[in-house]
């Protein structure tokens, strides 16, 4: 409706444009002052109209600009919102199936932070679902590719040698008298060779507890 108010006005202008010339011209070829007079009346009134249909038209335009800018506005303010949330997101789908350090995903919030930006200049960025964006943001940053390194790097093998397991402690109620073998050697000594271990200096301490322990038990 503003577009068409604004040719209509426009028209006015034009005729009473056209209209104050010719008035113009008949006060200046007068003949009586009478006549001049009735002829620069008539043009004044004519004038006015003319300055009154240029001014709503340059209101309109106004007007209209104004609107447009608060909609670009609003629609800057609905797109800034909606690249948050898309951030908001990436991050939590970066974090979720992907976990990165440092080293296998450096500078990722940046990443996530352009991938956002990019979508929001793209033309129907506000018409789409989430679930596009997300799957578009999966895209960009690679997440398919980080998952199957990451999957393919926890089955890699070890280099390292497989740990050997230590001997087993002599199980519960275990005695010297259970293992012939061992009978001839202190209570530490027989410890340690049950488990395996080399003799130690120490053993020879240790039987003098153990002796002084049995003698005044």
């Amino acid at each position: 409706m503003g577009e068409r108010h604004g040719r209509m006005l426009a028209r006015l202008a034009e005729w009473g444009m056209n209209l104050a010339e010719r008035l113009h011209d008949e006060a200046l070829a007068a003949e009586t002052p009478a006549e001049a007079a009735e002829a620069a009346l008539a043009f004044q009134r004519v004038s006015r109209s003319v300055r009154q249909s240029l001014a709503l038209e340059a209101r309109l335009a106004r007007d209209a600009h104004l609107r447009e800018a608060a909609d670009r506005a609003q629609a800057d303010q609905k797109r800034e919102q909606r690249r948050r949330e898309v951030y908001r997101a990436a991050v939590s789908l970066v974090w979720n199936e992907v976990d990165p350090s440092e080293d296998e995903f450096p500078d990722w919030d940046l990443a996530a932070a352009a991938a956002a930006e990019a979508l929001s200049q793209e033309e129907g960025f506000l018409a789409r679902q989430m679930p596009e964006l997300i799957e578009q943001i999966r895209e960009s940053l690679g997440v398919d590719e980080l998952e199957a390194e990451e999957g393919s790097g926890d089955a890699a093998p070890s280099d390292d040698p497989a740990p050997q397991n230590a001997p087993d402690a002599p199980p519960p109620g275990w005695t010297p008298a259970d293992d012939p073998a061992l009978a001839g050697l202190s209570p530490n000594a027989r410890i340690n060779a049950r488990r395996g271990w080399p003799p130690s200096p120490c053993d020879e301490g240790w039987d003098d507890f153990f002796e002084a322990r049995r003698d005044t038990g």
